[in-house]
């Protein structure tokens, strides 16, 4: 079963030629909390996910929290191949992520996952990126994707 477009919004981004807006409209959902992703697909087929940090997100030493960093990653397993086409892909599950943390997050800059597609079998999606801000790596990861029915 896949996710009901009437809780979320993906289009062309109206502030950024080029690229796409998500978000999910419904306030209830757990999602939400991340606010609006840019999304950019690139020629070399990987997908870049783009979000403006905010102080919900944070710990209590001023940084992103890691579990706040691990739902954008978790979210771009999805919403990634969705940007690329596959209109189903918001329907599948987490099945295997790996994060390594490498850095922390200054809040009052965007922050950047590049995503990229391993390897899809008929029902596994094996994806793999890291998440960046400015020059700094921030973390890397791997994960594996059970695609919806």
């Amino acid at each position: 079963m896949g996710a009901d477009p009437a809780l979320y919004s993906f289009g062309p981004h109206p502030d950024l030629p080029g690229w796409s807006l998500w978000r999910v409209d419904d306030a209830e959902r757990f999602n939400h909390v991340l606010g609006e992703l840019a999304i950019q697909c690139r020629d070399d087929g990987r997908v870049l996910l783009r979000m403006e940090p905010q102080q919900r997100l944070s710990n209590l030493v001023g940084g992103m929290h890691g579990g706040a960093l691990m739902t954008f990653i978790d979210v771009a397993l999805f919403v990634g191949p969705m940007a690329r086409g596959d209109q189903g892909a918001l329907g599948g599950a987490t099945i295997d992520l790996s994060t390594q943390f490498a850095g922390a997050v200054d809040l009052s800059r965007p922050l950047d996952l590049i995503l990229e597609i391993v390897r899809e079998t008929g029902r596994l999606r094996f994806l793999r990126g890291t998440v960046e801000q400015g020059d700094a790596m921030i973390a890397s990861f791997m994960g594996t994707v059970r695609k919806p029915r």
